[in-house]
């Protein structure tokens, strides 16, 4: 099962606690009694189901960040690059501060 997706896996997972409920009576005249795996399998569905609403979640304000993240860093180059601008028609592009400072997008 180690090249199921998430999805076919926790399907897999549905499927199962469906078939034990469905056939627990049958399973019980056979001699197994899957009371105690069906609770213990429900309550890792749901443990399992609590961590992928937390992943989610995490990706969501992972993405949030990084727009932040993207978004302060073109106000601040924008405001470096305006800066370097008005130095550069202040002294003149001959300047050896504004030779200086083409270097830095290289």
């Amino acid at each position: 099962m180690g090249s199921l997706t998430e999805a076919k896996k926790r399907d897999f997972i549905n499927q199962m606690i469906e078939l034990i409920n469905d056939e627990q009576s049958n399973l019980n005249e056979l001699g197994f009694n899957p009371e105690n795996k069906l609770t213990e399998l429900v309550a890792l569905k749901s443990s399992c189901s609590t961590a992928e609403i937390a992943q989610q979640q995490a990706l969501a304000q992972a993405k949030e960040a990084t727009l932040l993240s993207q978004n302060e860093l073109e106000k601040a180059y924008k405001a470096a690059s305006n800066l370097g601008d008005a130095i550069s028609g202040i002294l003149g592009k001959d300047s050896e501060i504004v030779k200086r400072m083409r270097k830095f997008r290289n």
